[in-house]
């Protein structure tokens, strides 16, 4: 995921171990340098076997550290804590079963061990390992108390075609998933990084809906599903059980690993998987872009160009609000928050606002332009809005990318009390 070059550089400090997916971690290296993040990286024993030293210093920038570096005659100071004041964010990546068994157990042999038990800083853990290694007992025992770690964002390994040929559970984070991590974390400033909707469900809908005009014609929208995307990652990083609910997502699909999600396609497909998954959330997101139009008949055949016309004047017909609609059976517990793009001022724009906010029957709408140059549609966009409440409330989340802007609303909405 591509993010804006800052002024100041982050201090990313990347432990490699000795699983094979290690191979990929020289393409996070070249990433993250390429968006102006300082980066060192120390390499276990068995993880040099797989990668070159060399080729980490020069991608990095910086020389790589090494198992042996741990107690060189030049050393001033104990290197591991050196290290970990040095560091603004850790990432292990990839994470063996024997450095997560050495961490969880206070096993200190080894330099990046040693990293591991002094560091108090937000640090993003990516396992890769054999499935069988992956749900052995032992391992799953010592990754749920990881867990524990206030200070461990951990993005769990996925399923797909492994070093070993086989099919299943244990392949590593994609790094585009590593480097929005870290823009997460950045994204908490000063504050430190909390798992604070542990336990909670929720449930966000994003992306366009397309409803059918005839078998080559649709009526849709310019959505690509990222600010639903990103929204949905947020909410994972911070603790919850997240479900998407999106229509064709236009973005890297790298961004949607460890989320669990549901593809939809018309406004019908849409109401009848949230009525489905409702009743149990605690916070909904109806962000998805509804398209306002659809056609009633259902035609298998090409209408010709000269009897499109006459076709849409007898089917046309507007599809009804689903967040209206939803709000009717919400819960005295549950929290609902719509979303709005408008274009023109928030001055001329504000008071159709607060009575969408009634009509809908939610607790919060977020408002955001889509007419200013850089904001609106797309990972890379920028954007801005406020968020209004049904009494008085009108919180500004000024101009910046859309994984902060995720962020700080989730912040604000789970921060007032209802």
């Amino acid at each position: 995921m591509k993010t804006n070059n800052r002024n100041s550089k982050i201090k990313v400090l990347l432990l490699i171990t000795g699983s094979i997916a290690a191979v990929r971690i020289p393409l996070l290296v070249s990433q993250l340098a390429k968006e102006n993040y300082e980066i060192k990286c120390v390499l276990s024993k068995t993880a040099e076997k797989l990668i070159k030293p060399l080729s980490l210093s020069i991608l990095s920038r910086n020389p790589c550290i090494l198992e042996n570096d741990q107690w060189s005659n030049i050393q001033s100071t104990p290197l591991h804590i050196e290290l970990c004041n040095w560091a603004d964010i850790l990432i292990i990546a990839p994470l063996t079963a024997t450095t997560l068994s050495k961490w969880v157990t206070g096993n200190a042999d080894g330099l990046i061990p040693s990293i591991l038990m002094a560091n108090i800083k937000p640090i993003i853990v990516a396992p890769a390992m054999n499935t069988q290694m992956w749900l052995n007992k032992a391992v799953q025992r010592n990754y749920e108390n990881l867990q524990n770690y206030k200070n461990v964002l951990s993005l769990h390994p996925s399923e797909g075609l492994l070093a070993c040929d086989a099919i299943g559970i244990g392949k590593i984070a994609p790094n585009d998933l590593i480097q929005l991590a870290i823009e997460f974390i950045i994204s908490h400033n000063q504050n430190a990084y909390r798992k604070d909707l542990l336990n909670k469900k929720i449930l966000i809908t994003g992306g366009c809906t397309s409803e059918k005009i005839d078998a080559a014609r649709h009526i849709t929208n310019q959505s690509s599903g990222a600010m639903g995307l990103l929204l949905s990652q947020v909410a994972r990083f911070r603790g919850a059980q997240v479900k998407y609910v999106h229509g064709p997502l236009k973005i890297d699909k790298d961004l949607t690993d460890g989320i669990k999600r549901y593809e939809i396609e018309t406004s019908v497909d849409l109401i009848r998987k949230i009525k489905n998954e409702i009743s149990t959330c605690d916070y909904f997101f109806m962000n998805a872009a509804v398209s306002d139009f659809k056609i009633t008949s259902d035609t298998s055949a090409k209408i010709p160009k000269n009897k499109i016309n006459d076709h849409l004047n007898k089917n046309f017909e507007l599809v009804p609000d689903i967040l209206k609609t939803i709000s009717e059976s919400k819960k005295e517990n549950q929290v609902f928050v719509g979303f709005c793009a408008f274009t023109g001022s928030i001055e001329d724009a504000r008071i159709t606002i607060k009575e969408k906010i009634i009509q809908k029957g939610c607790d919060y709408l977020f408002a955001n332009p889509i007419d200013i140059l850089g904001q609106g549609f797309g990972v890379l966009a920028q954007n801005e809005g406020w968020l209004f409440d049904t009494t008085n409330m009108e919180h500004y989340i000024k101009k910046t990318s859309k994984i902060d802007l995720a962020n700080k609303l989730i912040t604000q909405i789970i921060s007032v009390k209802k």
